[in-house]
């Protein structure tokens, strides 16, 4: 056993230093997980030095993923393919494999060992190899998820390769507005003085005005994106805080639709693969838990199971919250009355992995033209401002 110290928030959101021992830093970081803390530093008491929290690329992710799938889907054993695999890795994934490689042959389980590294693990992937570890069924689940690494890299790259030449333009674009009112057009107020003092000044004023108003647009985009970096950093520390922002999500008109699909995604992919595997409702629920990240549906889900317990039917429980999507229920609504919750749970995960292909699909096809739009919002704001009098100043003239 080792002493750590730690470094946490509580709920009531009083930041808060104690020790405690633990078998190695994983366990330390998913009991204070488990135990509702927001962890701001872990140290080693008898070194001082704090742990490391190492970020890896999705794309290493999606590589560890796929080989263990492959390793296990041919009946090898966690540690069989764990050290088959690090041999076959390539060198950049290499040192995940080897760290996971001794935890596991220390007696850790999967989950103790990948928690080190949960900045480049996502709260499902975290929270499905918990499930896989309970129910034995690893190889399951590795596939799964790599099938779902696969489709995320898929959409990161569409996306990426379909914003590249609209975002090209836009930077162009108001880089040459930016050097034009402010280098360019501000110069010409010399010119304009020598031909017409009143249309200089009518100009000089047409400057300012832009370059006020270009002002303040940066500022309440800088104000915007401070604001929303501060929330998500004092989210990390508070957890009632970390709450009411969840919760604010889901009132957000387009934000709600993206966060129900992908809430309603995970939670019944990890309810069909637990109910799948004999575990009963009550604690699957709890389990399912795990791979929620927003924290009004997570409670809403805790809130359901405890009145699961009570004898309330899923469906309605989940009707009583007032939060899940009105698809969800329905569909547990039909699995109660068919006595097959599982099959239920399938078709949910069907719709839903539709679905988000779908809002996907929209977005992209809505994201180029609203660049062209604005860039030509510009350019018209533009000529107005500064082109148009420049030409009825000169046709005045001559």
């Amino acid at each position: 056993m080792s002493t750590f110290i730690c470094s946490v928030v509580d709920a009531q959101g009083k930041r808060t230093e104690f020790r405690r021992d633990a078998a190695h830093e994983a366990a330390i970081l998913r009991d204070l997980n488990q135990e509702g803390y927001f962890i701001l530093s872990v140290k080693s008491a008898s070194s001082g030095t704090e742990l490391h929290v190492r970020k890896l690329k999705p794309a290493l992710v999606l590589e560890f993923t796929q080989i263990l799938a492959t390793l296990m889907a041919n009946g090898l054993r966690l540690k069989e393919a764990l050290s088959i695999a690090r041999r076959i890795g390539g060198k950049s994934v290499s040192p995940l494999l080897q760290h996971i490689e001794e935890r596991v042959g220390k007696g850790d389980s999967l989950f103790e060992s990948i928690a080190s590294w949960q900045s480049s693990f996502s709260p499902l992937y975290l929270g499905l190899v918990r499930i896989g570890e309970k129910t034995g069924d690893l190889a399951t689940i590795f596939q799964r998820l790599s099938e779902y690494l696969v489709g995320r890299q898929a959409l990161r790259s569409k996306t990426v390769n379909s914003l590249v030449y609209p975002v090209f333009v836009l930077s162009v674009a108001v880089i040459g507005i930016v050097l034009l009112a402010t280098l360019v057009l501000p110069g010409l107020t010399g010119m304009i003085g020598s031909l017409n003092h009143q249309a200089a000044e009518l100009y000089q004023r047409n400057v300012s005005r832009f370059q006020a108003g270009a002002a303040v647009v940066v500022a309440i985009l800088a104000a915007a994106g401070a604001f929303i970096g501060l929330s998500f950093r004092l989210r990390s520390r508070n957890v009632e805080l970390a709450r009411r922002l969840d919760s604010f999500m889901l009132r957000v008109p387009i934000v709600r639709v993206f966060l129900r699909v992908a809430f309603g995604l995970n939670f019944s992919f990890a309810m069909e693969t637990l109910l799948t595997s004999g575990y009963p409702l009550e604690e699957a629920l709890e389990e399912s838990s795990w791979v929620i990240s927003n924290l009004r549906y997570r409670d809403g889900v805790m809130k359901v199971r405890d009145l699961v317990v009570k004898g309330v039917i899923l469906s309605e429980a989940m009707r009583q919250q007032g939060i899940f999507p009105q698809v969800l229920i329905g569909w547990m609504a039909v699995g109660e009355g068919a006595h097959d919750l599982v099959k239920s749970f399938a078709q949910v995960r069907v719709y839903y992995q539709q679905e988000t292909d779908k809002l996907y699909s929209r977005f992209m096809n809505l994201a180029e033209p609203a660049l062209i739009v604005t860039v030509g919002i510009i350019l018209i704001t533009l000529i107005l401002t500064f082109i148009t009098p420049i030409f009825t100043m000169l046709g005045n003239l001559l």
